[in-house]
């Protein structure tokens, strides 16, 4: 807007001249039609002056200038309110037609607009989707209200996302484990490689299923539980719907704190990344021999299971396997009287 007024901001110079503050009660759009009307007593009312000033039309103009009243400068304020029209045009849809398509909704509230007229042709009538869609619209018992009521129970649901202190890492063998998923292709079939990893004596687990939901999660978290030579106190995943639902029910039954790493920050479960890759590259990638069968990956998975941790030399702990590393720790703690579940 060019001119004196520039903005809300505003003094009147013509209308009011008593007036030398801007009008804290009314809306910016409100004192951007006072301002209108201010520039155009100023300048002997010529209208249309106003209008290429302002950059508006004259019908908006006009039509305000109808409306306003110099004793009250509400009447400036757009009340959206009374836009709705007088009169309202009734459906010219037959009551048997809007019966039908009332009946046709109510069998089947997932049915779409596109649907319920397709039934409608099979049926010899014509009906477009606008007007099936106002007859949902007008009548509340036709709204499918069910995903409404799944989002509300899925969030009672909703599971905390506390995150574990760094200190946990390098505490204690069982203190924080991480748990991470990999897809694992073999001859073009898919499988879900779950992987963890005990952050301080590096302790590595891995198993294979034929599914990546909660329920393979759950039974993960046995399998990782029996083959631990240790109490297991905390474990630490990202925030896939694997690590949710079942699986953590089933940390709760073990009494099994459950830690969540923030979204899109794989770093934060870096130990188990490098496992997947150690896993993947030095293991995996060499079985020629894989077929796409359950049993024989899991057979693989605890193959390389012992070799991993009972022959596999790991640079982080002196170049000793983990569990060389946790018989050093074991010995270590009965010296300083400290006992820690292993």
């Amino acid at each position: 807007m060019k001119g004196m007024y520039n903005g809300v901001t505003m003094k009147l110079r013509y209308l009011y001249p008593y007036l030398s503050t801007k009008c804290l009660s009314l809306s910016k759009p409100a004192q951007l039609r006072l301002a209108w009307f201010d520039w155009y007593s100023g300048h002997n009312k010529n209208a249309r002056l106003t209008c290429r000033h302002f950059g508006i039309s004259p019908d908006t103009f006009y039509r305000w200038k109808k409306r306003f009243n110099t004793n009250n400068l509400k009447s400036l304020e757009d009340n959206k309110k009374n836009r709705r029209p007088h009169k309202l045009r009734n459906m010219s849809t037959s009551i048997e037609i809007i019966r039908t398509v009332i009946l046709i909704r109510k069998n089947n509230l997932e049915m779409s607009k596109y649907e319920i007229k397709e039934e409608l042709k099979r049926k010899n009538i014509s009906l477009g989707t606008s007007s099936i869609q106002k007859i949902i619209n007008r009548n509340p018992s036709l709204l499918n209200t069910q995903h409404i009521k799944k989002l509300k129970s899925r969030k009672k649901r909703h599971i905390a996302r506390i995150k574990a202190g760094s200190e946990l890492k390098d505490k204690y063998p069982g203190a924080l484990v991480q748990v991470d998923t990999k897809h694992l292709y073999i001859l073009g079939k898919r499988f879900y490689l779950f992987t963890a990893i005990d952050c301080k004596s590096r302790i590595g687990f891995v198993s294979v299923y034929l599914t990546g939901s909660s329920l393979s999660g759950a039974e993960f978290l046995k399998e990782m539980v029996t083959f631990s030579p240790f109490k297991i106190e905390a474990i630490q995943t990202d925030n896939g719907s694997e690590y949710l639902l079942n699986f953590h029910k089933k940390c709760e039954e073990l009494g099994i704190k459950h830690f969540f790493t923030d979204p899109r920050c794989p770093k934060q479960n870096g130990r188990v990344e490098r496992f997947i890759q150690t896993a993947t590259y030095e293991f995996f990638n060499w079985q020629d021999d894989l077929v796409d069968e359950i049993l024989m990956i899991k057979e693989k998975c605890l193959e390389f299971n012992l070799m991993y941790n009972t022959k596999r030399y790991h640079q982080a702990l002196g170049y000793k396997t983990p569990f060389e590393y946790l018989e050093e720790l074991k010995c270590s703690n009965l010296v300083k009287g400290k006992v820690y579940g292993i």
